[in-house]
């Protein structure tokens, strides 16, 4: 019987796979299994954003050993994202497919910045909370997160396309090791940091802190390198480092304390984006935690089973921003949240679905900020673009449809395009949202009417309103009968009846 105050999170880096497990006890969580396998899907993934066929293969058998672990673990317990190399797929949806059938769990891709505000929880936890400001810095295999907060949240996050591996591939693609290339791959590096470093500089901190495999490699040399040095990776110690590795000649040739066997095809990279990361920030001083985006997920993952859904913060943020009527909101929320209750099982519908169908309701008019005409196209655009903390790539795709198909005639291929988990809920939500945006076109109070919601089967809808009521709303009327002929595009069957009040 699955065990439900287990946890667990799923870190598909573009180096490294990690997985953590862990039990909820009296509010705090007690890690009790750690897994991890380096496969370096960065390193096999091509410029047209296709796997090469072994590197595929070492993933998914990747994840059917976390699968197996995952087993017993109710799937509400369970993150799983992917990061740097999942972002740049060709086609995700059908990698993900079959490597969600390996893993047994859906897999989300987070946006950079959303890596970043994860990395931070993450790194929160396990530091002492007394720092006023943080810096974290995290170098995984295909990106690098900056993030920069206060005890409690990251205020300032960014990601920039350079990674370990993508690094050391781009720096030293014959395996040979020279100043030259160093400092010419520095430069990139320190390119893509300029549009932003000024900005963390000026915010400031108390303490930085690294987290990642790549930061605690380096830590581990410099710590048998220089024995009488404190903790911290300071510039001159990363500068004595980087003459060393420079001197090795090659890749191949590394051989320092401290660097293991499955870390050395990939420090050199590494190394070059931390010297530039230092210099663009000016950190005198780095930390190393050995907390990262694994735990911040975790820590995430309960947020969300909780009342601390970072998510409900997101929304209400962009509803203000973007100067949503409450009133509107609050009419539309209203209805859908009472056909949920009528018809969301019948139409396989789940809690998450709900919340997703819900704040999609909350920003429906989002578009209005930009022009009234094509409103709604306005506001699926903004749904899939915007940084939305909290929200991974899949969950905003899935509002950027509803918001974008809530009136006018529905496009199936927009439903098509996600995710194949998410396209049959994806279709009963957008019915849902349609018929409620209908219901409420003359945003009237006085059109909050009893209904009654039936699902004959997924595919078949009926609505029933009180008897007469139609004869004395002709614009919902009308509007109705053409959403019979929307929903049919969606391969809904919409059926209008009323019932004697």
């Amino acid at each position: 019987m699955p065990e439900r105050q287990i946890f667990a999170a799923v870190d598909l880096g573009s180096n490294s796979f990690h997985m953590i497990v862990a039990r909820e006890e009296h509010g705090e969580l007690r890690v009790i299994d750690r897994l991890k396998e380096m496969v370096r899907l960065a390193g096999g993934l091509d410029e047209q954003g296709q796997l090469e066929p072994a590197t595929r293969e070492a993933a998914l058998n990747c994840l059917a050993r976390f699968g197996q672990r995952l087993r017993d673990i109710p799937e509400s317990n369970i993150r799983a994202v992917g990061t740097q190399t999942f972002r740049r797929l060709r086609n995700p949806a059908t990698f993900l497919v079959i490597a969600e059938t390996a893993l047994g769990c859906p897999i989300d891709i987070v946006s950079g910045r959303e890596e970043a505000r994860l990395v931070y929880i993450g790194v929160r936890r396990n530091m002492p909370a007394d720092v006023n400001r943080r810096l974290v810095i995290d170098i995984g295999g295909g990106s690098t997160e900056v993030v920069a907060g206060d005890m409690l949240d990251p205020v300032l996050a960014e990601s920039i396309p350079f990674g370990c591996v993508a690094t050391t591939r781009l720096a030293f693609p014959d395996g040979r090791l020279s100043i030259a290339q160093w400092r010419d791959a520095r430069r990139l590096v320190l390119g893509e940091l300029q549009q932003f470093s000024s900005t963390f500089r000026d915010y400031g901190w108390d303490q930085a802190v690294g987290s990642s495999g790549t930061i605690r490699a380096v830590q581990s040399m410099l710590t048998q390198l220089f024995p009488g040095e404190p903790l911290g990776i300071t510039r001159p110690l990363l500068r004595e480092l980087r003459d060393r590795v420079i001197a090795a000649g090659a890749v191949d040739e590394l051989a320092l304390p401290g660097l293991s066997e499955r870390r050395r095809p990939v420090i050199a990279g590494g190394l070059v984006i931390l010297d530039a990361v230092m210099k663009a920030l000016r950190i005198e001083c780095l930390q190393t935690s050995d907390f990262a985006l694994r735990e911040g997920l975790l820590f995430d993952l309960l947020g969300r089973l909780s009342d601390d859904d970072p998510r409900e913060q997101t929304v209400a943020n962009m509803a203000r921003r973007y100067e949503c009527d409450p009133a509107q909101a609050d009419r539309v929320v209203g209805w859908l949240d009472q056909a949920f209750e009528q018809v969301g099982t019948r139409l396989q519908l789940r809690e998450v679905h709900r919340d997703l169908l819900l704040w999609a309701a909350r920003l429906h008019e989002i578009g209005l900020a930009i022009a009234h005409e094509r409103s709604s196209e306005h506001g699926g655009y903004i749904l899939e673009h915007a940084d939305m903390p909290g929200f991974t790539r899949q969950e905003q795709a899935l509002l950027s449809a509803l918001v974008a198909m809530q009136r006018d005639r529905p496009d199936p291929e927009r439903i098509a395009a996600l995710p194949p988990r998410l396209q049959q809920a994806g279709r009963h939500m957008l019915a849902l949202l349609r018929l409620a945006v209908t219901l409420f076109r003359a945003r009237s109070d006085s059109d909050f009417t009893d209904f009654r919601l039936r699902a004959k089967s997924p595919k078949k809808i009926r609505l029933q309103l009180p008897l007469g009521w139609l004869d004395s709303h002709p614009l919902t009327s009308h509007d109705l009968d053409e959403e019979v002929q929307h929903l049919a595009r969606l391969g809904l069957s919409l059926k209008l009846g009323a019932f004697s009040a």
